[in-house]
């Protein structure tokens, strides 16, 4: 014989009371269309999908790790998307923060909007975290990526509570990373392999055009030519560099 469970009717109410309270506007639903991370599909699994960007005209995909009050945006290099800085976005979930990794449009899931200055995607994937529940943001990048954290930095209202610029060129597309370097009021930390060359170069450019009022630091990962965020990534980083961050961010921007 089919069994048939009976929720008890004053039962039924609590949920569905429960189920009608919490009136922010947190996003919680996964969003419908395409899901970041097809190029890593098992390692993206354990992400959340998110979508977001349309206050600035971009449709932008990305995935979130952990669910902290400090959320960290990691924007990829040129030619990646959010499987790039998706292993130190877990590694960061793990020690109590919120990150996210997005696909910049034209890369990854985002489809292409070039008219959107890449530094005010950033902008709205911080956006987003703070409606997701982050009260503070750091934002990360390589490369590309850092070039637009930079110039976005200044952007932000309020400010991140930290900035980490990893190989980023002086600018990159629509994006400039020297004048905005000139307004930065967060604290930056500017980093490239002592072998990258002109990447090391703009990483020391960068830090001069920082005011020294701003605390600064310029570090570059010594006899390494890793680039970007590769310099980060827990398997091949540099692992002296990868300490220096992660204090930096305990000083700087807390998980908790």
């Amino acid at each position: 014989m089919k069994l048939t469970k009976v929720i008890p009717y004053v039962a039924l109410l609590s949920v569905l009371a429960v189920s009608a309270c919490g009136g922010d506007d947190k996003p919680t639903a996964e969003p419908s269309g395409p899901r970041a991370g097809g190029n890593c599909e098992e390692a993206a699994a354990a992400g959340r999908p998110v979508h977001f960007g349309a206050e600035e005209s971009a449709d932008l995909y990305g995935l979130v790790f952990g669910d902290g009050p400090t959320g960290i945006v990691i924007s990829h290099m040129n030619g990646g998307d959010v499987c790039q800085g998706m292993p130190y976005a877990k590694e960061l979930a793990g020690r109590g923060y919120r990150a996210l990794v997005f696909d910049f449009a034209g890369f990854g899931a985002s489809p292409g909007s070039a008219a959107v200055p890449q530094a005010r995607q950033v902008v709205a994937a911080a956006t987003f975290l703070r409606k997701d529940g982050a009260s503070a943001i750091v934002l990360i990048g390589g490369s590309m990526g850092a070039t637009a954290s930079v110039a976005a930095a200044p952007q932000l209202t309020p400010p991140p509570k930290a900035v980490v610029s990893l190989s980023a060129p002086t600018s990159f597309g629509a994006d400039n990373a020297l004048p905005a370097a000139a307004k930065l009021t967060s604290p930056v930390f500017y980093t490239a392999g002592e072998y990258e060359s002109s990447f090391a170069d703009a990483a020391k450019q960068l830090y001069d055009a920082t005011p020294t009022s701003v605390p600064r630091t310029l570090l570059l990962g010594e006899a390494s030519a890793n680039h970007g965020l590769w310099l980060t990534d827990p398997t091949v980083g540099v692992q002296p560099l990868r300490a220096k961050i992660a204090e930096f961010l305990t000083v700087n921007a807390p998980a908790t």
